[in-house]
């Protein structure tokens, strides 16, 4: 069954922060007992606005809020551990480990990051007395009508043919990431053509143009939308991304390149 590619997760995860001046400058010396107690995370781009309670006997209990949608209050308790040096924050559970490093720690005000797909992500969070999000911080920045409207046809033309060169045979096969998800697929169909091609699963659609070669980099453009009205303002919805695929010298490999905004990431992926 196929799988939405971790660059739909990646884009949500981006997407995600509102800024909020926060002091960056604090002591070095971080304090075990300075993360004890109820810390309230400066809402997130999609209303998300947790707030997570840590506790002297080694509990952290992080309660579910987004400013958006009312939804059922979830609480998910974990064990926390904090490093010798004060510095990283380690979670765990039955269903889950992670770690969170302390990146600034104030009596007020807290930046925490984790790493997700190799990248870095952060998450700040005031210091506050009672279970409540922080919602009053939050800027909700309405999508364009085009952008959350069903996909008409004329916003992306789909042009998947990849141009014809003599090692073509490297690049073709479904190639997969660290976890064993197909991100894209190079194929040959029924006319000979060689093309681009992601299958579709319950949520996402994929089209792709602009497709060249510059050197041995394979270029394009790729597209997803849904059909879903519930999916119309979510922020993989008719989303565009720029992506290069270059081969590597293992056979099997291929690295997988893609821009948000300005901002490069290259990964490796295996054929299957």
């Amino acid at each position: 069954m196929n799988q939405m590619p971790f660059i739909a997760i990646f884009i949500i995860a981006i997407d995600l922060y509102v800024n909020l001046a926060i002091s960056e400058e604090i002591s070095d010396n971080v304090v075990k007992n300075s993360i004890i107690g109820i810390w309230s995370m400066i809402p997130l781009k999609n209303g998300i606005a947790n707030v997570v309670e840590y506790t002297k006997d080694g509990k952290s209990k992080v309660y579910s809020f987004n400013c958006i949608k009312k939804n059922e209050r979830v609480v998910e308790i974990s064990d926390y551990k904090v490093s010798q040096d004060g510095k990283i924050i380690y979670i765990s559970s039955e269903k889950n480990s992670f770690e969170l490093e302390v990146l600034t720690l104030q009596p007020k005000a807290m930046k925490l990051s984790m790493n997700f797909n190799d990248h870095k992500l952060t998450f700040q969070y005031i210091k506050t007395n009672k279970i409540e999000p922080l919602c009053s911080l939050f800027k909700w920045k309405e999508p364009s009508e085009t952008k959350k409207g069903a996909f008409d046809g004329k916003e992306f033309i789909h042009k998947p043919i990849i141009p014809i060169r003599p090692d073509i045979d490297r690049y073709i096969g479904a190639w997969a990431n660290d976890k064993g998800e197909i991100q894209i697929t190079i194929i040959k169909d029924a006319d000979g053509n060689i093309k681009l091609h992601l299958e579709s699963d319950k949520n996402w659609n994929y089209l792709y143009n602009n497709v060249s070669w510059v050197g041995n980099e394979l270029h394009y453009q790729s597209f997803a939308y849904s059909d879903k009205k519930d999916l119309f303002t979510h922020p993989y919805h008719k989303s565009r991304m720029k992506t290069i695929i270059t081969p590597v010298s293992d056979y099997n490999k291929i690295k997988y390149s893609f821009f948000i905004d300005s901002s490069r990431y290259d990964y490796i992926l295996t054929r299957k």
